[in-house]
């Protein structure tokens, strides 16, 4: 019986083998490159005083303050802080200029590679900000980021995107400056 048994089960293991000749072996997902938005949802942090459109394909993560939630596909991230500001916050195109100025200073400071591309004070969901981008190390990777720091209600809003150089032109238009975009800021809940 165990030799008959043998050439019945060849056959199977040569229909199983000739069977998957032919087939291209399925390449796995490219994982580092961001994800498209895929639309917008709204997200909200109303105890921070915080609310904003988020791309509905990205993973979020809540934060604990002051960062408040962080923002993530493939290898591009976006971080959104809330820091109380006690001092009078810059309005003019005279202040922010200042603030523009020790912010830059001081990521020179704290970053050696970091090199500014463009930095300007403007307004940023309705409000005065300052805009940065640069090129600079963020966890030993060389990254472009565009730092928004929007200054309202007290405090001073930061959206911190971080992606590789060649990644970054695929967000900044499409995710990064929609979603600064749809930011409203109101005094704290609580």
């Amino acid at each position: 019986m165990g030799v008959r048994a043998a050439p019945a089960f060849l056959a199977v293991i040569a229909a199983a083998v000739l069977g998957a000749c032919g087939n291209e072996p399925k390449k796995p997902p490219v994982v580092t490159t961001p994800k498209a938005a895929f639309g917008f949802v709204d997200y909200g942090r109303p105890e921070q005083g915080v609310a904003f459109q988020r791309p509905s394909a990205w993973r979020i993560t809540p934060g604990t303050a002051p960062l408040l939630a962080t923002m993530s596909s493939g290898l591009v991230t976006i971080s959104v802080w809330r820091y109380p500001r006690s001092e009078p916050l810059p309005e003019t195109l005279e202040e922010l200029t200042v603030a523009k100025d020790a912010l830059v200073a001081a990521a020179t400071a704290r970053d050696p590679s970091f090199e500014v591309i463009k930095a300007k004070g403007t307004r940023a969901a309705h409000h005065p900000a300052v805009v940065i981008i640069a090129d600079e190390t963020v966890a030993g990777q060389p990254r472009r980021v565009r730092s928004t720091h929007i200054y309202a209600a007290g405090s001073e809003v930061v959206i911190d995107a971080f992606a590789p150089e060649d990644q970054y032109a695929l967000v900044e238009d499409p995710i990064i400056r929609v979603l600064v975009r749809s930011f409203k800021i109101t005094d704290p809940a609580g």
